[in-house]
């Protein structure tokens, strides 16, 4: 089973650098998991999705530099 967080808070980006500007909009958050908040980018997003604090998320990898990926669920 994946580990599964809530969005503690966040922001959608909507003008991101050269590596993702064709993922554009997209989530950073700070997720909370077993009672550590960690900083990560929540895959899934659409413009007009309706998300909030408290949002769950599950965990899907590790992006190449160690930083935690998460999903919508």
């Amino acid at each position: 089973m994946r580990q599964r967080g809530t969005l503690y808070t966040y922001t959608v980006v909507h003008s991101g650098t050269e590596a993702f500007k064709d993922r554009t909009p997209y989530v950073v958050a700070l997720v909370e998991e077993d009672r550590q908040i960690r900083l990560a980018r929540v895959e899934g997003y659409t413009e007009g999705r309706d998300i909030g604090v408290g949002t769950e998320v599950e965990f899907m990898a590790e992006d190449p530099g160690g930083q935690p990926i998460f999903r919508f669920i």
